[in-house]
């Protein structure tokens, strides 16, 4: 396996992982400022969202 991910079909164009949102969670906190800037950046990119609801990302 190389790592490379498969292409994606038409039908998976706009469903959006677990791990993808994990993983872009984490890539914003890296380069956040600081949590007021993570916090901020995201909400612009939907990641967070009410408590106990999935992220705009994911609806």
């Amino acid at each position: 396996m190389s790592g490379v991910p498969a292409q994606r079909t038409a039908a998976d164009v706009y469903r959006v992982s677990e791990d993808q949102v994990h993983r872009a969670r984490m890539a914003v906190a890296r380069n956040a400022l600081d949590s007021d800037d993570c916090r901020e950046l995201l909400d612009m990119l939907g990641l967070i969202g009410e408590p106990g609801e999935p992220p705009p990302v994911r609806r």
